[in-house]
């Protein structure tokens, strides 16, 4: 009754978007997004196993697996990049922390941060979170009987979490598979080389951020479990979740 009751409060904590997706709002309220949210997705999966509905306005039934699908691609669509623009910092994979939406007309406004250091800068634990949270419903959607998630809509999860754990490989974590808070960071600056060496958590301008390493790790080893991509598994087993 716990699990089927915090997957239905999860997904009553709902903004719809103009272009007919929708999104598990923040603490913030509802006109915000969050990255970190991908990996609480499971409370609600969890609870449709059970047979759990929510039950909205009127007695509308509303399908908990559906807003979990839902929410997924709106984080892709609007916090996850995919560098097929100009924008000089739509870089594959990045993330941003949150997204922010017109709550009159559900339009999407501007990219923001609670945690990171802006909203055009990669903060890595968000970044983690996206990792797992896309490797585990990939896994979770494969597991479930009748194939209820549709091939393009599986497609577009694969593409979304291959450019995040991309994006951790190849331009946040240091040769260590270790990330630094944020790969924005001003100090890195000062830290030349810093991609080329292990992270260095006694350096003299910016913490290495060991949970986003942690969570990476996790998401890079699920992830390529369910490919069967040894990339994948190799770079979680540098990030140092699990010794081999």
């Amino acid at each position: 009754m716990a699990i089927k009751a915090s997957g239905a409060v999860q997904a009553a904590r709902w903004s719809n978007t103009f272009d007919g997706l929708g999104y598990v709002y923040s603490f913030n309220g509802p006109h915000s997004l969050f990255v970190d949210t991908m990996r609480t997705l499971r409370i609600m999966g969890v609870a449709h196993q059970l047979g759990h509905v929510l039950m909205g306005e009127n007695d509308a039934r509303v399908n908990l697996l559906d807003r979990a699908v839902t929410h997924a691609l709106a984080t892709a669509k609007y916090i996850c990049f995919d560098g097929t623009s100009e924008h000089t910092y739509d870089v594959r994979g990045r993330t941003a922390h949150e997204a922010l939406f017109n709550r009159n007309d559900g339009r999407f406004r501007a990219r923001s941060t609670q945690q990171g250091y802006s909203p055009f800068s990669t903060w890595t634990r968000g970044l983690a979170w996206a990792m797992l949270g896309y490797a585990e419903q990939l896994e979770f959607y494969r597991a479930l009987p009748g194939n209820p998630v549709d091939a393009k809509t599986i497609a577009t999860l694969e593409q979304t979490a291959r450019n995040v754990c991309d994006h951790y490989i190849n331009d946040c974590a240091a040769s260590d598979g270790i990330v630094y808070w944020d790969d924005g960071a001003p100090g890195l600056s000062k830290m030349e080389g810093w991609r080329d060496r292990p992270a260095n958590p006694f350096n003299d301008f910016e913490p290495v951020d060991s949970s986003a390493s942690a969570i990476a790790a996790q998401g890079l080893l699920r992830l390529g479990s369910y490919l069967k991509d040894t990339r994948y598994m190799q770079a979680g087993l540098t990030a140092g979740a699990v010794k081999a």
